[in-house]
Parts: structure tokens; C-alpha cells; sequence
């Protein structure tokens, strides 16, 4: 009988098979729609999170009085609700359209998919690791960030994808710039 344990490789493998598999039932535009998405929702969280801690910790003495203790792991977890919250308003109320003038075969076009939903994954679980440590975006020392050491000593995936923030960050954009220039008059 195999033997299976969790971990947090197990839980990149699964989350990076979700997002792809999600990406081909909604096809390729929407999939880009959603990658635009995050990649807004990234910058307007960072921002709204960065005004939620300072005002927080301006009121620290008044939110402690009330019993509501404001720490780090908090502010993170906020930002994580409100990116995923974000991602969902933008893809359905923003009014964003992507498409194209000339479309790719259909197996081309089965294979930007696929990259679009491995690069989506990729940008999320960056992102929501970014958060997680009270990183900014693109911290070059996230890896020795407290809450992220633990993670990355315990999984090879994790350790690539903290390490690699910056390649999950750029790689939907120069994919869809690259479907751009393949695809358009």
C-alpha cells in the first residue's frame, strides 16, 4: 500500500494541478483575465495592506484595549483574504476583456493555457508567501524571513518557489507580452 504524506511539496503539486486544470475548463483568455487580475490585486493589496498596518499600529493601544491584539500574523492573513477577494472582484466586476485578432491551433493554443496556469499558480503561491512572511513584493530576503525558514527547510518546492519569487512574478507577463507578439496584427 502507498504511503501518503503531507507536506508542503504535496500541497505546491496539488494547488500548481488545480490552477492548470481550472485554467483549461475556462480557456485561454480567461486565463490571462486572471493572471491581469493578480497582477492587480498584488499592487493594490501590498498598497491597502501597507495603509492597514500603519493605521493599526497608530491604533495598536486602542484595538488592545478592545482585546484585539495586532500583530504581524494578523495583518498577514488580511492580505491574504483580501488578495484572493481581490482576484475574484477583478475577474468579475472589473470589465477587463482579453483577446485576441488571429487565434493559435488548437494544440498551440492548449500549450498557452497550460502556461498560463502554471505561471498563475506560480504568481499566487509567491504571493501568498510574500504576505505570509510581512514581506514586501519582491523582497530579496524573504528566504530568511522567521515564518518562511520553517517552510523551506521541510520542502525542496517550497525552497524554488521562495528563491524564485522574482522568475514567478515576471514570467505571466512576458508570457502573455510573448502571446502578444505571436497573435496580434
Amino acid at each position: 500500500m502507498m504511503q501518503l504524506s503531507l507536506s508542503w511539496d504535496l500541497f505546491i503539486v496539488v494547488f500548481f494541478a488545480i490552477v492548470m486544470s481550472y485554467s483549461f475548463i475556462i480557456g485561454k483568455q480567461k486565463s490571462m483575465k486572471i493572471i491581469v487580475a493578480a497582477y492587480i490585486s498584488v499592487i493594490a493589496v501590498q498598497g491597502i495592506g501597507n495603509v492597514l498596518a500603519r493605521v493599526l499600529m497608530n491604533s495598536g493601544m486602542t484595538m488592545e484595549s478592545m482585546g484585539i491584539p495586532i500583530d504581524v500574523t494578523m495583518i498577514a492573513l488580511a492580505k491574504i483574504f483580501l488578495f484572493a477577494l481581490c482576484i475574484i472582484v477583478f475577474v468579475l466586476r472589473s470589465g477587463i476583456d482579453v483577446s485576441y485578432d488571429k487565434d493559435a491551433g488548437s494544440i498551440l493554443s492548449m500549450v498557452y493555457t497550460g502556461l498560463f496556469g502554471f505561471s498563475t499558480a506560480g504568481l499566487v503561491v509567491s504571493t501568498i508567501l510574500t504576505y505570509a512572511a510581512g514581506s514586501g513584493i519582491l523582497d530579496s530576503t524573504l528566504a530568511a524571513h522567521g515564518t518562511i525558514v520553517p517552510l523551506a527547510a521541510g520542502s525542496t518546492l517550497m525552497q524554488l518557489m521562495i528563491l524564485n519569487q522574482d522568475l514567478w512574478y515576471t514570467l505571466p507577463a512576458f508570457l502573455i507580452i510573448a502571446l502578444g507578439f505571436l497573435h496580434n496584427d
